[in-house]
């Protein structure tokens, strides 16, 4: 029967496999593919980096074995613990091997009887070479008694025969080298118990005469009293990352042209809605990582996640809301909820986005933009029906024109559901995703972090090709709505708040409008571009606008939206983006007309758009 208990918040089943005691450690929210390290020896040493890879989405497991020092007898064990972890347990079927000391003589031997089995193998201070321990007959100080229980587990009748086996795993190089095992190895320099020249180094010099390299990082001393043996462990995150980047299962990243190292300062923003404003979400998570991933770094952090809004009103906030607080080094940028929320045509959608990335390259030519696709239930059901979601296949557009790295996570949460994984009533919630789902999108985004600044792109400007749409909202600003002229009807307000007392979105109140209530209300703005709109409030007695623009009237629009009666919501409504580059001249009138859901005929312009 299995046995749960908990290792530091995180939860362990422990159960018996060919008579041996087991367990798996899980994480919180695993990772696709149920990616999963194996330790060989002594789980609980230097254990830093398996709660680094629990955090980040990954299992741990364990087999006790004991004294068996890595005989064919435990390895056979192994194969029944490799056989009901992945067969009855669910665990990927390509683990990574950790082993500690003793823990290189399993390890090694068992990715050389299985090296099909085995995605990468790293090693702390490990014992390659009975000779060398416990047999203590090089330069380190052996250990008798051990020397005696190999004997026993590998049926040595003599010295002369234990020193001349075959099988150890410096014997076994060419069967990893074959596989092309990546392997990483921390070891100490003046350990006496195993000795890095007669175990490590010695490998890494076989090695290389097969053409293999081995990543070895180096502590000069281990502590006196464990004889160089032990040491506080170094280099943590890069070890987790190395066991990520080769165990990582299914992907749902694009890398296209990837990513640049950071310098000394790095400034990385966040430009979204609800999901990336949410202050205890992914975002938050991933500044996290950010800082503890790269502590050479001192990171700057824009956030600028907004709920409600989507591509087109990111496209003419960008400069306030991103730009005008730094050129960033990194943006995150989301739209594919909102987009199709806020009925966003599929042209507009590359309009906005296409904006964004143009603008931020127009300023900052060196800045590498991710663009993440959320889930909502919509492009769950794309997929279910063979569909790529429209906003997401829009975006992709950009992403791809651009070689930007993208994360299609409205495909991983479907795929994942579908294989059972987990679901979105029980453990999303919400398009606004549950503690849960904010967990799933940071892993999967600092997955692909991790991939792509594993090897780094040279820093330097990205090219700026042919747009998609050149009508892209590429110069897309904010104007204040001070600019209009001709007021008949509207007024300023310095500092526009509802009276009605529905909800309001900061940064949308307490602000100047240009407030009207009155039917045949008017105004006149004259700009410069090719394309103008409004952001408005849209509450719930918002009404219909007429248009005029240079003598031409364009069709009348409804500014209430489904969501207007209990929120006066951020929207933004595009008036033309069809124009010719110059100066224009826009005369808007409220309608007799209005929404027969609406309560009035209001307008409240808090800004205009204008590119």
């Amino acid at each position: 029967m299995d046995r749960v208990t908990e290792w530091f918040g995180f939860r362990r089943v422990t159960f018996t496999v060919a008579g041996k005691e087991g367990w798996i450690t899980e994480p919180k929210v695993p990772q696709s593919g149920r990616p999963w390290v194996w330790r060989a020896s002594f789980p609980d040493f230097h254990a830093e980096i398996d709660r680094a890879l629990l955090a980040a989405g990954w299992h741990t497991a364990y087999l006790e074995t004991g004294e068996m020092l890595g005989c064919d007898a435990a390895l056979d064990l192994w194969d029944a613990f490799y056989d009901e972890v992945t067969k009855n347990r669910g665990l990927g079927a390509r683990p990574a091997l950790e082993a500690v000391s003793r823990g290189g003589l399993y390890a090694y031997r068992y990715a050389a009887r299985h090296p099909e089995r085995i995605a990468a193998l790293y090693a702390d201070t490990p014992v390659l070479d009975l000779k060398s321990w416990p047999g203590g007959k090089g330069k380190g100080v052996g250990a008798p008694q051990v020397w005696k229980v190999a004997f026993e587990r590998y049926g040595f009748k003599s010295d002369a025969e234990a020193l001349a086996y075959n099988q150890n795993p410096l014997d076994l190089l060419p069967v990893i080298a074959k596989a092309k095992i990546p392997l990483r190895h921390v070891v100490s320099l003046n350990d006496r118990v195993v000795p890095a020249d007669e175990n490590t180094r010695e490998a890494q010099r076989r090695l290389k005469k097969l053409g293999v390299t081995m990543d070895v990082v180096t502590i000069q001393e281990g502590t006196a009293e464990s004889q160089g043996h032990h040491f506080p462990l170094v280099g943590i995150p890069e070890s987790a990352e190395f066991f990520k980047r080769h165990t990582m299962g299914k992907s749902y990243h694009t890398l296209r042209r990837g990513l640049k190292a950071f310098g000394p300062k790095a400034t990385v923003a966040f430009l979204g809605g609800s999901i990336t404003f949410s202050p205890n979400g992914w975002r938050t998570q991933v500044e996290s990582w950010l800082t503890q991933r790269f502590p050479q770094t001192q990171f700057t952090f824009i956030r600028a996640g907004i709920s409600s809004l989507g591509s087109v009103p990111h496209a003419f906030r960008l400069e306030s809301d991103v730009l005008g607080q730094g050129k960033p080094d990194l943006l995150f940028v989301e739209a594919a909820v909102n987009d199709p929320t806020n009925f966003t045509t599929p042209e507009r959608m590359v309009r906005g986005l296409e904006g964004v990335v143009r603008h931020v390259r127009t300023v900052a030519p060196e800045c590498d933009i991710v663009h993440l696709h959320f889930a909502m239930p919509e492009h769950l059901a794309d997929w279910k029906s063979g569909k790529t979601p429209l906003a997401v296949a829009q975006h992709e557009k950009v992403a791809e024109r651009y070689g930007n790295p993208s994360l299609d996570l409205t495909r991983e949460v479907s795929e994942r559901i579908a294989a059972g994984e987990f679901s979105w009533e029980k453990d999303f919630k919400d398009l606004h995703p549950s503690p849960f789902g904010h967990q799933l999108y940071a892993n999967s985004i600092t997955r692909l972090l991790d991939s792509a600044l594993a090897t780094p792109r040279p820093t330097k400007p990205h090219p700026l090709p042919k747009p998609v749409d050149r009508h892209s909202y590429s110069a897309g600003r904010y104007v204040l709505p001070n600019a209009a002229t001709q007021l008949e009807g509207f007024a300023l307000d310095p500092s526009w708040q509802p009276t009605d007392g529905k909800g309001t979105r900061d940064g949308f109140v307490k602000v100047p409008a240009l407030v009207a209530t009155t039917p045949k209300s008017r105004f006149t703005l004259t700009f410069t571009g090719n394309t103008v709109g409004l952001m408005i409030a849209a509450g719930p007695d918002t009404g219909v606008v007429e248009c005029v623009i240079d003598g031409k009237p364009r069709p009348p629009l409804d500014t209430y939206t489904p969501w207007s009666g209990g929120l006066h919501l951020p929207w933004a409504v595009i008036l033309a983006d069809d124009l010719s580059s110059g100066e224009h001249t826009l005369t808007l009138t409220l309608s007799e007309k209005r929404n027969p859901k609406a309560t009035g005929t209001a307008l409240r312009v808090v800004y205009f758009l204008v590119s």
